[in-house]
């Protein structure tokens, strides 16, 4: 990403703390139902926390970049037999928007997953405007899991999965604050929101809720800069009523009726019901699965391609003909549905903006989205 120029910086410096949102004023509103008005930017680098014993995570970064950015498509790269996929919207290493005081999210990945299982989402949010980082979470990823050493215990992984948020939210403060860094001034440290899918929801939830339980060590408190969580498809059932209703920041909980792995019941009715927060939203959607949020069919099509049988498929992807075969919820459906909620909560619960209050209603819903069963608590006034 090129740095910005000298006479850029002095001018829109004071925006870093301030929140201004953008070089020239507030962001033009742009409907949640499409892409945004920014090109995508992707880039990956490792990033070690000292604190912790040089624990190093690989990490993703998508980004708002210039209009006309031009470049070599984004390719996630699947870790086995050279497959991927190539991004239609992502440009690799595109020169990052000139606009100040942007919003970032925290994106947390699944249970033995990887940091670019939900590539639309993220895409979507940073055309946006959205800075979006995921984490490999070292010792729950894909690669620990299918490797001879096997995943870190669950305890372990329940505690790092929060810290390494953390953790990130202070590198990229850090980086916005550092006038030598190409994402200087770019981030707005009171529009911070966290993302995650079945574990990683399990994360989104404890950076509001804290985490008290003994068994994984000393207490981790809430991190007051996270200002609006969105657990998706959310492993709640880990936490105790107590640190549930404890959470105090605005919450989407977004969920498929027919996850299997982490049922609605079990773990969205009580989060539902218990967290306090002037702002909570239900959307579930009728007929989707738990992968229908991860990129599960785009890994059955690259190895279809590939010549893999369709029985071969179900073995290497757990869930896929729920998911993705005949009958299953249409996966297309399922990530419009995601990014639409996802971005318009998030550009109204870390933005502030009231426009988005119009896709955020049960009305919206019963007009325009028949898939989706949609609650919210509503806001005192």
């Amino acid at each position: 990403m090129r740095s910005p120029s000298p006479l850029r910086i002095a001018l829109l410096a004071a925006a870093l703390l301030v929140g201004a949102d953008t070089e020239a004023g507030r962001l033009r509103y742009a409907a949640p139902t499409d892409l945004g008005p920014f090109a995508v930017g992707h880039t990956v680098f490792e990033a070690t926390d000292a604190a912790r014993d040089g624990r190093t995570l690989r990490v993703e970064m998508w980004y708002p970049a210039e209009e006309t950015a031009e470049g070599d498509p984004t390719f996630y790269d699947f870790q086995f037999f050279g497959l991927g996929l190539t991004s239609p919207v992502s440009i690799e290493d595109a020169p990052v928007t000139g606009f100040v005081g942007l919003p970032l999210v925290v994106f947390s990945h699944g249970n033995c997953g990887v940091s670019f299982q939900s590539t639309p989402l993220m895409e979507m949010l940073a055309s946006h405007g959205f800075f979006v980082v995921a984490p490999n979470h070292t010792g729950n990823s894909v690669n620990e899991c299918i490797g001879t050493s096997g995943p870190d215990p669950f305890e372990v992984s329940a505690r790092n999965r929060p810290l390494d948020v953390s953790f990130l939210i202070d590198l990229l403060t850090a980086r916005s604050r550092d006038p030598a860094d190409p994402l200087y001034a770019r981030i707005n440290e009171r529009q911070i929101g966290v993302a995650g899918h079945s574990f990683g929801g399990y994360t989104a939830l404890a950076m509001a809720s804290g985490i008290e339980d003994a068994s994984l060590g000393d207490a981790i408190p809430p991190d007051r800069r996270v200002r609006a969580i969105a657990p998706i498809a959310p492993a709640s059932r880990f936490f105790d009523d107590a640190e549930l209703a404890g959470i105090a920041v605005p919450t989407l909980l977004l969920v498929g009726s027919e996850d299997s792995t982490t049922p609605v019941d079990d773990n969205v009715t009580r989060p539902w019901a218990l967290i306090g927060a002037s702002a909570v939203y239900r959307a579930e959607i009728v007929g989707a699965e738990h992968l229908h949020f991860a990129n599960a069919c785009d890994i059955a099509q690259a190895l279809s391609d590939f010549g893999v049988s369709e029985s071969g498929i179900a073995r290497l992807v757990p869930g896929y003909f729920e998911t993705c075969g005949a009958g299953a919820f249409p996966i297309a459906d399922a990530r419009r549905i995601a990014n639409l909620y996802v971005t318009a909560f998030f550009k109204r619960h870390l933005l502030d903006d009231r426009r988005y209050d119009d896709f955020l209603t049960t009305g919206y819903a019963a007009a325009n989205e028949p898939d989706v069963a949609f609650q919210r608590k509503d806001e005192p006034r």
